[in-house]
């Protein structure tokens, strides 16, 4: 579906991507300033990815038009998923051009020039001189330079958004700036982009104009914000990831072995939520280990590549902070653990190719690595179980002692 191009037809409060089936504006997380379509009006948007898990869609608005129209046939070949379409974000909404599909072909004001502090009192005098006034209507101009909190924003596709009162005006307006860098999920670690922009507020230069108390033009625009790009949502996601791995679990957690999901869930930080950065254990653990001091870079490396990641989620362990592979033999699963920092060998554990036995040898794993960690290596080496190989680091520099490691794991992946 990605690429695609698909019609929204949005009569009142309601939006279809296919007849019978409406979406509530929560669905498509519009504005709470989109109440209602006071004519029938289409968008043109562009999938950028579909999510049949979450029965979610990402797209970007095309175009922004009057008017209800049929949708096109290779639409309605795709009835079947969209009719199931719980959610639709999107990561590009023009706030001036959805305002005026929302007004349908009634006369709207827009502003086209970004907004400067230092014309709002030529704005003002111009009102005043045009007496935008009829006998039926009076356009109300709000013009403001104020400062919002970090915390009192909320993160969108897009942008982010917050409530507003204006001097003179007794009602509460959501106003919306636009940076199509952010996400929704970036609201769970605002407190990171407060650190990067070194600063806990943000400064607003906002313009609105009311008519018989309908928004009929919106603009908020904030250096701040306008400086927040892709170095610098980097810089705070690698800040992210050092603070993920200094932070304490919550006492009465009794795991040793965990999935992403889970690590940031046992948190005592209820801030960190993974998914502000990351879908899957994977993008995790690149990041993981571009960042940290690893002697083991190159076998990590080699070991995520060889993962069978459809069969079982990459898990983290975190006294010595490690991680579990999973590599599939022709007749056996190998389980491999292997530090990031420290010189302990790589532990490798062999299990049938049945999916009960592997359920069973990492639960038993959880158990071992507990009693590593407890009573030490060498009460489990001197055990000396038949399906448990251990490969010692060379880390000589006569000789390349990753190639002689992967030499040696090789002989074991039966």
């Amino acid at each position: 579906m990605k690429g695609t191009e698909l019609i929204i037809n949005f009569i009142e409060d309601k939006a279809y991507l296919i007849d019978g089936f409406p979406l509530s504006f929560d669905q498509l997380g519009l504005p709470p300033v989109a109440k209602i379509f006071r004519s029938p009006a289409h968008w043109i948007v562009k999938v950028l990815n579909y999510r049949a898990a979450e029965k979610r869609l990402s797209a970007s608005v095309v175009a922004y038009k009057f008017g209800n129209i049929d949708f096109p046939k290779h639409q309605t070949e795709l009835a079947e998923t969209l009719q199931n379409i719980a959610s639709v974000t999107f990561n590009n909404i023009d706030t001036e051009k959805m305002l005026a599909t929302l007004r349908g072909q009634d006369r709207m004001i827009i502003n086209t020039e970004p907004i400067e502090p230092d014309i709002f009192i030529a704005l003002a005098e111009e009102a005043s001189q045009s007496s935008i006034e009829s006998a039926n209507s009076k356009v109300i101009v709000l013009d403001e330079t104020f400062f919002v909190a970090i915390n009192d924003l909320k993160f969108r596709f897009g942008g982010v958004a917050f409530d507003h009162h204006f001097k003179g005006y007794n009602k509460s307006i959501e106003l919306t700036i636009i940076n199509y860098e952010l996400r929704e999920e970036f609201d769970a670690v605002k407190n990171y982009f407060s650190n990067a922009l070194k600063t806990k507020k943000i400064q607003v230069v906002a313009h609105v104009e009311i008519d018989n108390d309908a928004i009929t033009c919106m603009r908020a625009q904030s250096k701040e914000i306008d400086s927040i790009d892709k170095k610098m949502i980097d810089s705070v996601r690698f800040e992210f990831v050092r603070e993920a791995t200094r932070k304490k679990l919550k006492a009465e957690v009794d795991k040793t072995l965990f999935t992403m999901d889970e690590y940031f869930e046992s948190l005592t930080d209820k801030r960190l939520q993974a998914n502000a950065f990351y879908s899957n254990e994977n993008e995790l653990f690149e990041d993981l280990i571009s960042i940290t001091q690893t002697k083991h870079y190159k076998h990590l490396r080699f070991l995520s590549s060889q993962h069978t990641f459809h069969i079982m989620k990459l898990r983290f362990v975190l006294k010595p902070f490690s991680f579990l592979f999973l590599l599939e033999g022709k007749r056996h699963y190998h389980i491999v653990w292997e530090t990031i920092d420290t010189k302990e060998a790589t532990y490798v554990w062999h299990t049938d190719k049945d999916l009960n036995m592997l359920k069973m040898t990492l639960r038993k794993i959880e158990d071992i690595i507990n009693v590593i960690k407890v009573q030490g290596k060498i009460a489990y080496l001197n055990a000396n179980e038949d399906s448990f190989q251990r490969i010692r680091h060379d880390y000589s520099e006569l000789i390349d002692g990753f190639i002689k490691w992967k030499g040696e794991l090789e002989n074991y992946l039966t």
